[in-house]
């Protein structure tokens, strides 16, 4: 209890960085390295430097299932995805529980059904939790349609079906059968390459897309505004993923799966600043991340950019 005339005590902001360091949700598993070449230090450093208590949690071994030689198909594939995903799940719960902020870096973003699945079991939100989705592809195959994606859809290619509770069961089931997601409270940003079966399903169930075209017209700001009003309208919090295949390929290189054309982050990184100091934010997820792919070190380089914007402290 406070005593009269008693300042409440400002809440220390806490921070888990966790690496989702796999590949096995796509053909190309390359980015499986991505988590295990960052800069632990700095990212530390600079978190701690803005006051968040941040503790460096690290790969969770993933790349270490199996042998990529052996598990060359999408099926195959599938016990380690899933085994993965249950890894991430735990780790991102227990970070909730806890109070802290997990912030995933992968790693395919197949990592979006354990990131967030995670996140609402330990807040108990099933389909009352908001996402706000930067990318440059839907993610929104099912099991049956994902022979038409890039590369044969993959796993990776799922995880938006699989979030509100479409799929192959040991997908949407992780942490409990319900939905984890509400199409109402999903909002998806810079969307420029997709397939057909892709579209008729976010059509289908109403998730809001913000097409690149419409975000150039627009402008970011705009339509951040409106996503993050879906995002914590009435709901137990929220959260932002972040595909890096999103940004322009002359600013993110290093990608699993690059597009050309993508968001500045020059425009975006002033919008998102400061979000993790929104009361209702929960966890930040940085996917797709092939350093092998990487010119100059720029992508690595925005990752850092982007987790110190976010967590930035509020200009007073």
């Amino acid at each position: 209890m406070i005593a009269v005339g008693e300042k409440p005590q400002k809440q220390i902001l806490k921070a888990e960085i966790i690496g989702y360091d796999s590949g096995w949700g796509c053909r190309d598993y390359q980015c499986e390295d991505g988590p295990t070449v960052l800069p632990a230090d700095t990212i530390l450093h600079k978190l701690r430097y803005l006051g968040v208590e941040a503790k460096w949690r690290g790969p969770l071994g993933l790349k270490f299932l199996g042998k990529h030689s052996l598990l060359n198909t999408k099926e195959k594939t599938l016990p380690l995805v899933l085994e993965g995903l249950k890894r991430l799940f735990n780790h991102v719960k227990l970070a909730v529980e806890k109070k802290s902020i997990p912030v995933v870096i992968g790693g395919d973003h197949a990592s979006a059904i354990g990131t967030w699945s995670g996140v609402v079991s330990a807040l108990r939100a099933e389909q009352n939790f908001g996402l706000i989705w930067l990318d440059a592809h839907l993610d929104a195959h099912t099991n049956e349609t994902s022979k038409h994606g890039k590369w044969g859809g993959w796993w990776h290619g799922q995880p938006v079906t699989a979030l509100i509770g479409e799929g192959l069961p040991q997908l949407t089931s992780l942490g409990g059968t319900k939905p984890k997601i509400s199409p109402k409270h999903m909002s998806m940003i810079g969307i420029h390459s997709f397939e057909p079966e892709e579209e008729a399903f976010v059509k289908q169930h109403g998730i809001k897309v913000y097409s690149l075209e419409e975000v150039t017209k627009r402008g970011f700001r705009e339509v951040y505004a409106e996503a993050l009003q879906r995002a914590t309208e009435g709901t137990a919090g929220f959260g932002l993923t972040i595909d890096l295949d999103s940004f322009s390929a002359d600013a993110a290189p290093g990608v699993g799966t690059p597009e050309g054309p993508g968001l500045n982050p020059v425009e975006i990184l002033p919008i998102i600043q400061s979000a993790a100091r929104h009361p209702l934010f929960k966890a930040l997820e940085i996917a797709e991340f092939n350093p092998h792919k990487d010119k100059e070190n720029k992508t690595r380089d925005l990752i850092c950019k982007i987790i110190e914007s976010v967590f930035a402290k509020i200009a007073s």
